[in-house]
């Protein structure tokens, strides 16, 4: 009899721990109710930031929690634990998918629209592009880049923002913070390497990016040239520094 109950016992010790765990975790929470509210691929309205909710992933990045859930499929609100390179961060995301248009709304300050097409970059470092996500450029460079603090980048570069960066090759790369996409590629004077399509970086003189790129005048140092699809080459900190970026980040 002794024998009977301590097996009883054992077995509800498991399954109180299990329904622990379920409870605990945000597959039994509410990222199961979200999904329908989120789910898919989604960009910005000039095409760019890339986002794809993929059930307990934001590009990616393991979703570790959802709190603060309000609403329904249909319109509401959560707040998101990512875990990244960069540590834990949280995200406030909030959805409107009413009179069939779908929208969302990452952080409070990234407007996100559902992903239609994809963008053909004006150019790409290495076979990096803007718009990959952390995750793509560590595949394709994996173990080769470490983190630059904000002060450290500027120094660098001019830029103030964390950075990775490419010693190898001489590379920075910056990620936007919401989406963990890239939002600039910056060649360092001396870099091993050069833009793919014009074979230049920040060594060469600016009178070859007008000659190759056909931009019919020669840019100064400082300037910044748009390059189209909402891109553009910055030679703001040139000739420390030559940049692809996106229009709408410094």
């Amino acid at each position: 009899m002794k024998r009977l109950l301590s097996v009883l016992c054992s077995l509800l010790m498991l399954c109180s721990s299990g329904m622990a765990l379920a409870s605990s975790s945000p597959e039994y929470d509410h990222i199961g109710k979200i999904q329908e509210g989120i789910h898919g691929a989604w960009c910005d309205q000039n095409g760019h930031r890339p986002v794809v909710f993929a059930y307990d992933q934001l590009n990616e990045m393991r979703i570790t929690d959802v709190s603060n859930f309000s609403g329904d499929k249909f319109n509401g609100s959560a707040t998101l634990t990512l875990l990244g390179k960069e540590g834990t961060k949280f995200f406030n995301i909030y959805w409107d998918n009413t009179a069939g248009k779908r929208s969302l709304n990452l952080g409070g300050n990234l407007q996100l629209q559902p992903k239609t097409g994809e963008i053909n970059h004006a150019e790409s470092v290495g076979g990096l592009t803007l718009d990959m996500t952390m995750a793509e450029v560590s595949r394709k460079y994996s173990g080769d880049a470490h983190m630059l603090t904000p002060s450290e980048t500027k120094a660098m570069c001019g830029v103030n923002d964390i950075g990775w960066y490419f010693s190898n090759i001489g590379l920075i790369v910056t990620y936007d913070d919401e989406t963990f996409t890239v939002d600039r590629l910056i060649l360092l004077k001396g870099a091993q390497t050069a833009f793919d399509r014009g074979v230049l970086n920040a060594d060469s003189p600016l009178s070859r990016y007008a000659e190759v790129y056909g931009w019919g005048y020669e840019p100064e140092a400082g300037s910044v040239v748009d390059m189209g699809n909402g891109e553009s080459m910055s030679f703001q900190y040139y000739p420390q520094a030559v940049m692809l970026k996106l229009n709408d980040v410094q």
